[in-house]
């Protein structure tokens, strides 16, 4: 069964570096990720989260381990991280889809979400 929409915007905006917190019935978000969200794009996904809130709420009380693991850039295709590393998966290493050096635990981009970047390491 396909998650809802507002469950779907969650995940995205979790993603993009939000983190959320449930009172009641209440849902703050608060962004931790790198630079400046882009409203653009971030107020679509919030509308969408709000118009789902019970969904929401009910996905967001999960028990952690519950909850879907976030994937990083480790889990990338595009990933490659450096041969010299004893630990790749949070080793330093380049990615080819934003051509720059990231760390291996760094959240993964769209490609990963979108199924573009999923390959066999």
């Amino acid at each position: 069964m396909k998650p809802s929409p507002g469950i779907e915007a969650a995940r995205k905006l979790a993603h993009l570096g939000y983190r959320f917190t449930v009172n009641g019935e209440s849902i703050k978000a608060r962004y931790e990720g790198p630079g400046d969200p882009d409203p653009a794009q971030v107020r679509p996904l919030l509308v969408l989260v709000m118009k789902y809130k019970p969904q929401v709420i009910s996905y967001l009380a999960q028990k952690p381990e519950a909850q879907e693991r976030v994937l990083t850039c480790y889990d990338c295709g595009h990933f490659q991280p450096a041969a010299s590393s004893p630990n790749q998966s949070q080793a330093w290493g380049y990615c080819q889809k934003r051509n720059k050096g990231r760390f291996g635990v760094a959240t993964a981009c769209g490609a990963v979400l979108d199924g573009s970047g999923l390959g066999v390491r």
